[in-house]
């Protein structure tokens, strides 16, 4: 009884000593991000492809909503749209991986998301300087004043918990491309938007954290680039794209994104589970390079350094007769021997795998985002990508072309739980198994010293 009693003791100093922490997290003003936009904000994510971990959230990933502070997950009802593309629980947006990555980047830290967003508003119903008559001009006046809205739920959430606003986030502009004269001021309309947000939270340079699409054709650079055509029923899309482009610089403290290649629902705009996993690891890894508060390392090894624990030697692990085949393949391709490929050399004419593969690998190759691909930038994906496909090979125990939680665990040569660590950072869509193309694409960015996406 008496040691029961001693025990019991030591519990309480210890529980009060740990509450009395001035390092315990609840104790921290909760780090809080504000998210804002139309319908892939909202978000088109399924609730029920999601690990139990997102699925149900824990208390250091917080969200406001319905008047306090909550874990983080999916919460709201798939509407008829989201239902007809498969969803039947709840849906989400970049913020589930947002969170989380944040949470993985600052392990000290409780973080917090205030999200308002609706589906296929424009700007004009965002502006802090909102009139119906103005909104009206796209069909948008019923909305109210959205900036309005936005200010109100974050001011609920202050007097709720004690919070630091330290982002904001802003994945909008679809919604202004179907009108060329609304197209035309997207640029001063987002200043006056993100200056409003600024100016309401007290933060006079909060960073803004935006994305921006790209698809086919359009490079990530616009400065001096003319689109060929516009999408049909779509008369401002250049200019919203060149608008947000020219944000980056126009803006201060901002950062843009480009979301390419983002997996989407089948025949629809809307971004499905997978996409919504990588966009959020997107907007996380871009605040963390703005902020220069990246954590690259994942148990304690840097991208590079687990890269060479999987067996990758990169240049120095090619003999000189493969540089020079793929030097010949590079000057075959080059029809005009300009020595640079072009979308036109690589994907259009091509004739080897399919359009799309090609495509893929030629927008890999690109590595400054400028449209043409060099030979320099030509033979250093084929040494990344050949490389990285010849160890999942070998990983690939039953040959079916993908690699399962257990076979990567039990072949990739790392121990523990930096396995499981490295293959969730892998396995971008959550479902436990790696396909060629998302390994490719987070061991490419991680080959190209880009970081872990967090």
């Amino acid at each position: 009884m008496p040691n029961c009693q001693l025990f019991v003791r030591l519990l309480l100093v210890a529980v009060a000593m740990w509450f009395a922490s001035p390092t315990h997290a609840a104790d921290k003003p909760i780090k809080t991000f504000i998210l804002a936009g139309q319908s892939n904000m909202v978000g088109w994510g399924d609730s029920t492809k999601l690990p139990d971990d997102l699925r149900k959230g824990n208390d250091r990933v917080l969200m406001f909503e319905n008047g306090k502070w909550q874990p983080l997950r999916p919460h709201e009802p798939a509407n008829q749209g989201q239902k007809r593309v498969g969803l039947t629980e709840f849906h989400f947006g970049p913020e589930i991986a947002f969170g989380h990555e944040m949470a993985k980047a600052w392990p000290e830290e409780t973080i917090g998301t205030i999200k308002f967003a609706i589906g296929g508003t424009s700007v004009l119903a965002w502006k802090p300087d909102w009139s119906r008559e103005d909104a009206d001009r796209v069909g948008q006046g019923r909305h109210g004043s959205l900036h309005k809205k936005l200010m109100e739920k974050v001011e609920a959430a202050k007097k709720s918990r004690d919070i630091e606003i330290v982002g904001f986030l802003w994945l909008q502009g679809g919604g202004d491309t179907k009108n060329a004269d609304v197209a035309k001021e997207y640029l001063d309309n987002l200043k006056s938007v993100v200056a409003a947000v600024r100016k309401d939270t007290g933060v006079a340079d909060l960073p803004l954290i935006y994305g921006t699409t790209r698809i086919e054709g359009i490079p990530d650079d616009l400065a001096d680039f003319q689109p060929p055509a516009l999408p049909p029923g779509r008369p401002g899309a250049w200019l919203v794209l060149k608008a947000q482009f020219d944000a980056q610089k126009e803006i201060p403290h901002s950062t843009m994104v480009i979301l390419r290649d983002i997996e989407k629902h089948p025949r629809n705009v809307h971004f499905n589970t997978a996409g919504q996993l990588e966009v959020g690891k997107l907007f996380a890894e871009a605040f963390l390079e703005y902020t220069g508060k990246a954590d690259i390392r994942l148990g304690g090894k840097s991208p590079l350094e687990i890269l060479a624990m999987l067996g990758a030697k990169g240049e120095d692990g090619v003999q000189p007769e493969k540089l020079e085949e793929y030097r010949r393949i590079f000057g075959f391709l080059d029809a005009n021997d300009d020595g640079d490929l072009s979308a036109k050399e690589f994907v259009e004419d091509g004739r080897y795998m399919t359009r799309q593969a090609r495509q893929g690998i030629f927008r890999a190759s690109d590595a400054n985002g400028d449209g043409v691909v060099s030979e320099e930038e030509y033979v250093t994906n084929r040494i990344i990508t050949d490389e990285a496909k010849a160890i999942m090979a070998k990983m690939d125990e039953d040959g079916d072309g993908k690699v399962a939680r257990d076979e990567f665990v039990g072949d990739c040569g790392l121990t523990g739980d930096l396995a499981e660590t490295v293959f969730m950072e892998f396995d971008t869509d959550g479902n436990g198994e790696l396909l060629v193309p998302e390994y490719l694409r987070v061991w490419g960015r991680w080959a190209r010293g880009k970081g872990t996406g967090r």
